[in-house]
């Protein structure tokens, strides 16, 4: 006999927010300190977390273990703006890279990271917003 398992929504939403909001102190500390490896992973695990949110409050179950962007938005049932899909696709291959250095080309320069970085915190906030 097996008992079914009751989802605490409102708690899991406020972890996965939380750990974004949490995890944006480690995008800001790695790009000022100019690591941009590490402040690229931290900028798509601020994004996977915020839409992790999203997807518990859309489907009122936890969210799967992956990491593409993109998936997890249409899990959670966004309608992104173009410029937020791009951002998606950007940051997509960084969490890999990152991983995984020379898989998927260079990571990207410290002006372009520091743009991606602006963008992910325009991303960050709509989605904070929009739960």
């Amino acid at each position: 006999m097996s008992e079914e398992f009751e989802l605490d929504v409102e708690k899991h939403i406020a972890h996965w927010r939380d750990g974004a909001l949490e995890t944006w102190k480690d995008v800001v500390h790695n790009i000022n300190g100019n690591r941009i490896a590490f402040s690229m992973f931290a900028a798509h695990l601020v994004i996977e977390k915020a839409l992790k949110a999203h997807v518990v409050k859309k489907t009122k179950k936890l969210p799967p273990m992956i990491h593409n962007l993109v998936s997890l938005a249409n899990l959670a049932g966004l309608k992104l703006e173009p410029e937020q899909l791009k951002l998606l696709a950007t940051l997509n291959p960084l969490n890999i890279e990152t991983r995984y250095p020379g898989s998927f080309g260079k990571l990207p320069t410290k002006k372009q990271a520091e743009a991606i970085v602006r963008r992910t915190k325009v991303v960050l906030e709509w989605l904070i917003n929009e739960l």
